[in-house]
């Protein structure tokens, strides 16, 4: 009997069909990523139109300083973090339209290409704007994107033809290129050489060294895009398809590879990689912004972000990576940025308010509630669930302590013990805990207690005062640290113990943390944060941030050499070798704060008998926060290591802003100033710090904070440079100062000419004041020498009528007597000798008279006057006299004149009657500067300066000169003569001549 084959085999070749359809499926399916509402790990801050920012952004760049501009629908606007300003055109031009859609930075000298929606192309720059249109090459139509070759030739697509740019004019491709000219819609040139085009809704390329572009033969849609991606591969947005892979250094990826990646949930309008490798994207033409990450070439994950999670509208179309890591998305509404968190929230860990850290002995933490379930927090695990995290903490390698509050719990593989306190101890309150490793536990409890839990049982600590602490902590060398709520620590190493409180520096408040890294030994406290560095004294840590050290409960130091401290404020990083410098100078640091916009939830938690901040051996960073537990990576850096550009904007002086150019010059009069200046960091820039200075004006940097303004008083006319520094977030300073020059020119009165005037008029003053006062003088000197000719002319008189008179007489009466006949001749010749004494005597005082009566001088020139003196006194033939003269005598001031001659006929007199000389010779020089009077003899000499004939001698010539203004010099040795000089200054003895020219207020002198 025939049978009929088994129904299974002849459905085999079926079966076989449909399995390596089966098998091929994953080869042709595309990407379809989870996806989720909400960026927990970005920082989103928004910049909404009515509150400064422009609406309708369709472009942004950042130029080389950092600066934002936006190309919107109203123009164009530049944004510094702060705040947003238009940008209108240079004086004398305007732009062709508002409506721009495209930015470019110009390679040349740092200006902007602006692409028009229908109005051509501009090239901007602050001092000039140049447009160009159809008669300088370029079509009409859209401009949407700009991109230079490996040449550095700048192209422009342009709806209406593909154009390069040859310095003066755009120009069209020849048409060996093989490129159609017409619906242009995107050009980029990638890292390997390849430049791109979007033509004709295809995508041509032109490979490196060729001449032609080649059709790929892939076909796109209207409005699509290119971006690389930091592994060089080329990405496109295709409204239609999604986003998909294109090519890479090897060149255009197989069909099926490209549909495999494809991302047709992602239609998008721009797209923008970060360093991460994650894939930012504006969808279109709705739904916000959205953020793919990747495992390798698989999309594991999509985040949307779009209105009802913050942003400012769903339409959105720019986006970009600034060159520290934020990404800005442009909306028709406004600016969005977003900043990835430092600080990474747990969200599948405990959920109870109470939230505790605890670190094993093998370096992995765990985390729990009061329900004392321990979830695991390795770094792998993070991405799992809650029951995932709790089932692998249940197999934990090493014990693991835990605390409830009155009691001490110890896991050990899955199962919990609890360890009661010790009576009298029991269900009191712990007040601070530190499990030394896996077998050893210390405790604070109560009001008295110290407890040291080891060997399964507990022991109270009797070397320690019965004083319950605040805080513990080990050292490096194992001894045990306790602070306490009144302020004070205490060491207990051995036998030791040490106690530190305000008399060794320590001044923090209640203690709420400690901690011992290499030598240095941190105190935390309610009121701040002390250091004692070796075996020296407790000082304040000081910083440039009020508050932002106090309520520390938890220290760290990681293997970096930074200190993280979780406070009141957040979570402050320290560099421990800034930290020991500026103990050692007794100087501020300025640390580094991460809040909430950094991802930080709430603060450090402030009511727990364990520290808040826990470092695992994975180098992760866990903290207890009052909103849950949180954890930072220490392995990266966290760092914001762009030196943030600074840029100088408008001076206000009086009334008028306008910006500082360098060379401004600023009107006269100008005495306060009013300097704007920000730094184009736009990572933080509330953050970021500042500090300037004016030439002439400042010694030494001014510290600013984060105020973005100088002001200054009182400033004089001048040159005056202005300069200013920035400080991100992170302290890396500008690498150079922005700086200005200006000038502030001078009013009449603070000019070099009015001083000049000033001197003048002060010297005119000053020599009026001279003048008067030389008249002055002038008058009273006449007024006391005819005082003093009337008095001599009244005593001569007195004397003529007394004196000489009576003596006269009585020699007659002498003279009778002795001519008298009873006279004997004895006595008549006693008396005739009697009455020749008298008689010379009355001719001595009679020649005193007359001297007296009438001024010797009387007005004759000193050269004969002083002749007449030496034939007076010497007689005819003895003591001849050598009289020479040098220069022609001037007119000479009478009593000046008279001085000269009383001193010059006292030398005669005193060398013809004491010096007992053969001959005396008088010289008499007119120099221009002084007049010189020598009167020598050859006659004995003086033996002191005392000797002197007649009434006055030598002191009265000293005095004479003395008055005079003068100088008088005696030479004389015994036996060698005698030699009187006396010098008189011109001004003192001559005549003036009058002056050419008088001042008005000066009259002629008569004198």
């Amino acid at each position: 009997m025939r049978g009929r084959p088994f129904p299974f085999l002849r459905r085999l070749p079926a079966l076989l069909s449909c399995l390596l359809l089966l098998t091929a499926l994953p080869v042709f399916a595309v990407q379809q990523p989870a996806v989720s509402d909400g960026m927990p790990g970005y920082q989103h801050t928004a910049w909404r139109v009515g509150q400064g920012a422009p609406g309708d952004i369709w472009d942004i760049v950042q130029d080389r300083q950092g600066m934002l501009w936006l190309a919107t629908g109203s123009g164009l606007y530049r944004f510094d973090g702060r705040r947003f300003e238009r940008q209108a055109a240079p004086a004398g031009t305007r732009f062709p339209s508002t409506n721009m859609v495209t930015l470019g930075l110009d390679g040349g000298d740092g200006g902007l290409w602006i692409g028009y929606f229908q109005a051509g192309i501009s090239q901007f720059t602050q001092e000039r704007l140049r447009s160009f249109g159809r008669p300088q090459g370029v079509p009409v139509g859209v401009v949407p994107r700009f991109a230079h070759d490996r040449n550095g030739r700048l192209w422009a697509a342009v709806n209406g033809g593909l154009r390069w740019f040859d310095g003066h004019r755009w120009q069209e491709p020849p048409a060996s290129f093989g490129l159609p000219q017409r619906r242009v819609q995107w050009v980029l040139q990638d890292r390997h050489g390849t430049f791109w085009v979007l033509a004709d809704l295809q995508i041509w390329r032109r490979p490196p060294g060729a001449a032609r572009f080649e059709a790929t033969g892939i076909a796109v849609s209207q409005m699509a895009s290119l971006v690389e991606s930091p592994l060089g591969e080329i990405w496109l947005a295709d409204r239609v398809r999604g986003t998909s892979p294109l090519a890479n250094a090897h060149g255009l990826l197989p069909a099926e590879e490209r549909e495999a990646r494809r991302l047709p949930g992602l239609v998008a309008s721009r797209l923008q990689f970060t360093a991460d490798g994650a894939l930012w994207a504006t969808l279109s033409p709705h739904g916000g912004v959205a953020r793919v990450t990747f495992d390798g070439q698989q999309a594991v994950r999509m985040e949307r972000f779009d209105a009802a999670q913050g942003l400012t509208a769903t339409s959105a179309v720019p986006v970009l990576a600034d060159r520290e890591g934020n990404i800005w998305v442009g909306t028709n509404l406004g600016l969005n940025r977003f900043r990835a968190h430092s600080v990474q929230t747990l969200s599948v860990g405990p959920t109870d308010p109470y939230r505790s850290l605890v670190r094993a002995s093998d370096g992995r933490v765990y985390g729990y509630g009061e329900d004392l379930k321990l979830f695991d927090l390795r770094r792998p695990l993070l991405g799992g669930s809650a029951a995932q995290l709790q089932a692998t903490a249940r197999q934990a390698p090493t014990p693991v302590w835990q605390f409830d509050w009155i009691n001490l719990a110890r896991t050990v593989s899955g199962h919990t013990t609890l360890i009661p306190l010790p009576a009298p101890f029991t269900g009191q309150p712990l007040h601070a805990l530190l499990f030394a490793d896996a077998d050893q536990a210390w405790a604070c409890a109560g009001e008295r207690a110290v407890l040291h839990y080891t060997d399964n049982r507990w022991r109270r600590e009797t070397r320690l005062p019965e004083q319950a602490c605040s805080s513990l902590a080990r050292t490096d060398d194992g001894a045990l640290l306790l602070g306490y709520a009144d302020g004070t620590l205490r060491r207990l190493h051995g036998g030791t113990v040490n106690t530190f409180g305000a008399a060794e520096g320590l001044s923090v408040g209640p203690v709420t943390a400690l901690l011992q890294h290499k030598g240095l030994l941190l105190v935390a406290g309610e009121a701040g944060l002390a250091a004692r560095s070796g075996n020296g004294r407790f000082l304040p840590v000081r910083t440039d941030m009020a508050g932002v050290l106090e309520g520390i409960t938890g220290m760290v130091a990681d293997a970096n050499g930074l200190l993280w401290l979780n406070g009141s404020r957040g979570l402050v990083r320290l560099q421990v070798a800034t930290l020991r410098s500026a103990l050692r100078n007794d100087q501020a640091i300025a640390p580094r704060l991460f809040d909430a916009v950094d991802g930080m939830p709430g603060i450090a938690l402030q009511s727990g008998p364990i520290p808040t901040a826990v470092l695992a051996a994975d180098g992760l960073l866990w903290l207890a926060t009052n909103q849950g537990l949180a954890w930072l990576d220490t392995r990266q850096s966290h760092i914001n290591t762009m030196a943030p550009g600074v840029r100088i904007g408008d001076v206000l002086y009086g009334s008028t802003q306008a910006p500082l150019q360098e060379g401004l010059r600023l009107p006269a009069g100008t005495t306060q100033l009013q300097i704007d200046y920000v730094a184009l960091s736009l990572a933080r820039p509330e953050r970021n710090r500042y500090r300037y200075r004016l030439s002439g004006v400042d010694d030494a940097w001014q510290e600013a904070g984060a105020s973005t303004r100088a002001y200054y008083t009182n400033l004089a006319p001048g040159h005056y440079r202005f300069e200013v520094e920035a400080a991100n977030e992170d302290g890396i300073w500008s690498s150079t100062p922005a700086s200005r020059s200006f000038h502030i020119a001078p009013t009449f009165l603070q000019t070099a000419w009015f001083k000049l005037l000033c001197v003048c008029v002060v010297m005119a003053a000053l020599a009026l004041a001279v003048r008067v006062r030389s008249r002055q003088l002038a008058a009273l000197f006449r007024a006391r020498l005819q005082e003093r000719n009337g008095e001599r002319e009244r005593i001569a008189r007195d004397l003529h009528d007394t004196l000489l008179q009576g003596s006269q007489g009585l020699i007659l009466r002498l003279h009778a007597i002795s001519q008298s006949a009873q006279t004997p001749e004895p006595v008549r010749t006693q008396l005739e000798s009697a009455m020749l004494l008298a008689e010379r005597n009355l001719a001595e005082g009679r020649e005193r008279v007359n001297a007296l009566r009438d001024a010797p001088f009387a007005g004759r020139d000193l050269a004969s006057a002083l002749a007449d003196v030496h034939a007076e006194y010497a007689g005819q033939g003895t003591n001849p006299l050598r009289l020479t003269m040098e220069g022609t005598p001037p007119p000479l001031q009478a009593e000046a004149a008279e001085e000269v001659f009383l001193i010059g006929r006292e030398a005669i007199r005193n060398a013809l009657r004491h010096a007992q000389a053969s001959a005396i010779e008088v010289e008499l020089s007119y120099g221009t500067r002084c007049f010189l009077l020598h009167v020598r003899d050859d006659g004995v000499g003086i033996a002191s300066d005392n000797a002197g004939g007649g009434h006055w001698g030598m002191q009265g010539m000293r005095e004479r000169a003395q008055r005079l203004g003068a100088e008088l010099q005696l030479w004389t040795r015994p036996g060698l003569g005698t030699e009187v000089a006396l010098s008189v200054p011109a001004r003192r003895l001559y005549h003036r001549h009058p002056s050419r020219w008088r001042w008005p207020w000066s009259r002629t002198s008569h004198d």
